[in-house]
């Protein structure tokens, strides 16, 4: 519970606790040194002192060689913590980059469809 700084009393169910220190409870759950991890939204509903903690307890993580994939909808999350970024369309995987070939700007447009604008 301090390692992972769970505010509430440890009586508490994880229903009870803040979307912020539910994030923290499944961060202390996860193993040490897992290859994968895959998560969706990760900080999707937190506030921003707990997406920072979030985002620095899985960037330690990858640099310990844990492969981290994840989605979310915040652009600028996106650029700022991925090596390379998928666009997913229709279904489809429409675009693969670097993150250093794309702006948030351009992929806003990828993806919204607007492939054309940013080719």
């Amino acid at each position: 519970i301090d390692h992972y700084a769970i505010r509430g009393r440890s009586t508490d169910n994880i229903e009870q606790l803040s979307g912020g220190n539910q994030q923290r409870v499944l961060m202390a759950l996860l193993p040490d040194t897992p290859s994968l991890l895959v998560l969706e939204q990760p900080t999707r509903g937190l506030d921003v002192e707990s997406a920072n903690w979030i985002w620095q307890q899985l960037l330690a993580r990858r640099d310990g060689g844990t492969a981290i994939i994840f989605s979310s909808a915040e652009l600028e999350e996106l650029v700022t913590y991925s090596d390379r970024i998928l666009v997913f369309y229709a279904g489809r995987i429409h675009e693969v980059t670097d993150v250093a070939n794309v702006s948030i700007d351009a992929l806003g447009h990828m993806i919204g469809g607007e492939f054309d604008a940013v080719h």
